[in-house]
């Protein structure tokens, strides 16, 4: 398509030309085509692509965004992604089509023409017995469509391209096919399924999101012609020589400018100027048409076309794109930054508007496991020195040292016994210890075996004073069952502190990753509501809602109410360092607390200490469990009411019937 030049004759031998700006494509139905024109001449999408393929600033961006549209390809949003039920989602992702394409090549595809055209097809190809047997990209510049887009029309000859670029349209083609709209309900043959962006009026077609820079684009292209126009004629004329006895005829004039270019011209030729006068009096006059300073100006005109072609395109930070610019620092906080605010205002949209596509058509080839694009980065994150320090072993520091891992004695046997009782789950360990005997257990703590018949040693039991004054103690602590709100418990068995450690650090992790969970899906779609995040992450809606409050008392989220087909709904967005708000404040904390509780059988055969603490009812935070085992002198944890027999078999074990039980628990947050 080609911008029109008119000319307005001003007198005097003076023309002024006129360049019309880049004109909107008028879609035109002519009577006997089945399909509507492309633009007034039927080649709009070929214009759009001789911007990309001529401006080196414009395909960077496109090229930027479709890199950041496809991030690191497809994967499953569930967390067994090897789980026997999602082989056929990740054979899809691996090939989605008969010609062994991935699903990332496809989208790759889609996303280009999308981010060239803001529009592409897809062809939705079906087996004989009607299920979807693959989908394939179709070049977006060689679909034209009818007028309620239920028909499409592809051929590769729109336009006859010549040998120096350019091209005449053709509206006649030989190879034209024709293909209905995609219908999910259909059950046979090949189908085109139309991605198209909604613009303001328009129906058919589409048009790009940079429209309004198109301009800007064009003197890109024409300002690199220019320089290059200029390196090629050798940017001036050298000499001007005058022939002062007259003008000679035509011919004469061809012959003697031949002989100068045949003894002057060199191998890339040199700028002169032959002028023919009738005398000298009458000889040529050569007025400087040089602009003072013009590779000022140009460099100038360069800035602002740069600058005008990425606020078309929407972006704020040059930087994404290789571009380095005036007052950027270009810092790796900032271009982070720059990265979160371009992902939450343009990448995320689109890749949410795929995934739809893709989901919709992955569930009728029978995949219901829901498939999502992995964000990509443009620069990971780096922990400092000190904080890798504190967090890796002695022997990775020796290593990173070069010095080889320390010495360490071999462990004794009971000691590797302990270890590995140690390394199970409570549930497994407690069914290992049940079925240790006494004189077993014994020698894992390193005591002499007992005397046949014999009870255990004093030590390792408990008198009623004993029992009287711990459970006096933690009369002192905790807080009645009743003002806690338990959202769901599981009994455990620490067998150290360290294992009770390592189960706390656990449960406060996955808090932590439901609220990430939350900002990854707000992120894409801020009106999702409670119970969807809920379905999404596995958990009661209840934590999920007193997370949400926890957050945007924290700052990670801002909730706005905003309109939506007439109904009033509820956005809730996260703020671009919610990440790290999470992370350094824990906001879920202050309303999702891990509390413990004594729990168990209440009869005639409680012991003492047992029977308190049942009747106490209370649930303790972790910190106060460790206020009350520094106050009794041993681990609350390997308490539990001293030892006992198990009925009927000559079995010991230090525990009774009694267990703790781990609690997460919901507090309401203002």
């Amino acid at each position: 398509m080609d911008n029109k030049v008119q000319a307005q004759n001003l007198g005097n031998g003076m023309l002024m030309l006129r360049f019309d700006d880049a004109a909107q494509p008028v879609f035109v139905e002519k009577k006997g085509k089945p399909y509507v024109l492309y633009g007034e001449k039927n080649d709009y999408p070929q214009y759009l692509l001789y911007l990309y393929n001529n401006s080196a600033k414009h395909s960077a961006i496109i090229n930027g965004k479709v890199d950041y549209i496809v991030g690191k390809g497809w994967g499953l949003g569930v967390d067994d992604v090897d789980a026997p039920e999602n082989a056929s989602a990740n054979a899809f992702i691996k090939q989605c089509n008969e010609s062994g394409e991935s699903l990332k090549t496809v989208t790759e595809k889609a996303a280009l023409d999308m981010e060239i055209f803001n529009g592409a097809y897809l062809q939705v190809v079906r087996s004989k017995t009607g299920d979807i047997a693959g989908i394939y990209h179709l070049d977006y510049s060689t679909v034209r469509s009818n007028a309620d887009n239920t028909k499409f029309f592809v051929s590769s000859c729109w336009v006859k391209y010549k040998p120096d670029g350019s091209y005449t349209t053709n509206n006649n083609p030989d190879d034209i096919e024709e293909f209905d709209a995609y219908d999910p309900n259909s059950t046979s043959g090949t189908q085109v399924l139309y991605l198209k962006k909604y613009h303001p009026g328009i129906d058919i077609y589409t048009l790009p999101g940079y429209r309004g820079s198109i301009t800007w684009i064009e003197v890109d292209i024409e300002i690199g012609n220019y320089h290059l126009n200029n390196v090629k004629g050798g940017f001036f004329v050298n000499k001007l020589i005058n022939f002062n006895n007259g003008v000679p005829a035509p011919e004469d004039k061809r012959t003697i400018e031949k002989m100068f270019e045949q003894k002057f011209g060199g191998v890339r030729g040199r700028k002169y100027m032959l002028a023919y006068n009738s005398n000298k009096d009458n000889a040529a006059t050569v007025e400087d048409l040089n602009v003072a300073e013009s590779d000022k100006l140009f460099d100038q005109l360069n800035k602002t076309t740069q600058q005008e072609i990425f606020t078309g395109h929407r972006v704020t930070s040059p930087m994404l794109f290789g571009v380095k610019t005036e007052g950027q620092l270009g810092g790796r906080s900032e271009m982070r930054d720059a990265y979160e605010a371009f992902q939450n205002t343009y990448v995320n949209a689109r890749q949410q508007y795929l995934e739809e596509v893709i989901n919709m058509v992955a569930e009728k080839k029978g995949i219901t496991t829901p498939l999502v694009i992995q964000r990509t980065e443009p620069i990971s994150f780096e922990f400092s020195e000190s904080t890798q320090a504190q967090n890796m072993s002695k022997d990775e520091i020796r290593e990173k040292m070069g010095l080889p891992p320390e010495q360490v004695q071999e462990a004794t046997a009971a000691q590797k016994v302990i270890d590995a009782i140690n390394s199970l789950s409570p549930l497994v360990a407690n069914k290992v210890l049940d079925n240790l005997t006494s004189d077993e257990l014994r020698g894992l703590v390193n005591l002499p075996p007992a005397a046949p018949g014999s009870l255990p040693q004093p030590s390792v039991t408990f008198s009623a004073q004993d029992d009287e004054r711990d459970a006096g103690i933690f009369s002192e602590f905790g807080t009645p069952r009743s003002e806690n709100n338990i959202i769901k418990s599981r009994k455990v068995l620490f067998t150290s502190d360290y294992v009770e450690r390592m189960d706390f650090a656990d449960t406060v992790l996955q808090l932590t990753t439901v609220q990430r969970g939350i900002v990854d899906i707000l992120n894409r779609d801020p009106l999702t509501t409670q119970q969807i995040l809920a379905e999404a992450l596995g958990v009661d809606v209840q934590i999920i809602n007193n997370a949400i409050r926890a957050m945007v008392a924290a700052g990670a989220l801002k909730v706005t109410e905003k309109k939506v087909r007439g109904e009033v709904v509820v956005e809730r967005k996260p703020v671009k360092e919610a990440r790290k708000i999470i992370e350094e404040k824990q906001p879920v904390t202050r309303a999702i607390e891990v509390k413990y509780s004594y729990e168990g059988p209440k009869d005639d055969k409680n012991r003492a200490f047992c029977k308190k603490l049942l009747d106490l009812d209370r649930l303790y935070t972790r910190k106060e469990i460790e206020l009350i085992s520094t106050r009794l002198g041993y681990s609350v944890w390997m308490r539990r009411g001293g030892w006992y027999t198990v009925p009927g078999t000559n079995v010991h074990r230090p525990y009774c019937r009694h267990s703790w039980v781990s609690n997460v628990v919901v507090k309401n947050v203002a």
